[in-house]
Order: structure tokens, then sequence, then C-alpha cells
């Protein structure tokens, strides 16, 4: 497998465990922005990244998400 996507899946594990956290406390916390911010850049960066990869499939679910 190709380095850079290799490095890719890597990262975004670790960011989606991070997102389940985050929103976890989320629904918690509903009115904090922080939080919000959080979780928007986390699903931003991967929906970056895959756009940068050539992942479009993977892009569209992202951007889904980012408008959720």
């Amino acid at each position: 497998m190709d380095d850079l996507l290799q490095e890719f899946l890597t990262e975004t594990v670790e960011s989606l465990s991070l997102l389940d956290t985050q929103l976890v406390r989320l629904e918690r916390d509903p009115n904090n922005p922080e939080l919000l911010g959080n979780i928007f850049r986390l699903v931003h960066t991967i929906k970056g990244t895959c756009g940068f990869l050539g992942l479009p499939r993977l892009e569209h679910v992202a951007h889904a998400s980012e408008n959720v």
C-alpha cells in the first residue's frame, strides 16, 4: 500500500476515535461551541485529505458529515 495512503488511514482512524469521544461529549453538552468546532475541524481535515488523495466517495461522506 502506498505510504501516503497508509499514513492517511492511520491518522483517520485516530481522528475517528477522537470524533467518537467528541460526539459523546457534545451529546452531554450540546451548547458547547468549542466541541462543535473540534468536531467540524476533524471532519473537515478528513474531507480535505480525501480530496487531496483522490478519494471522492469518502470525500462525499465527509462533506455530508460536515453539513450535519
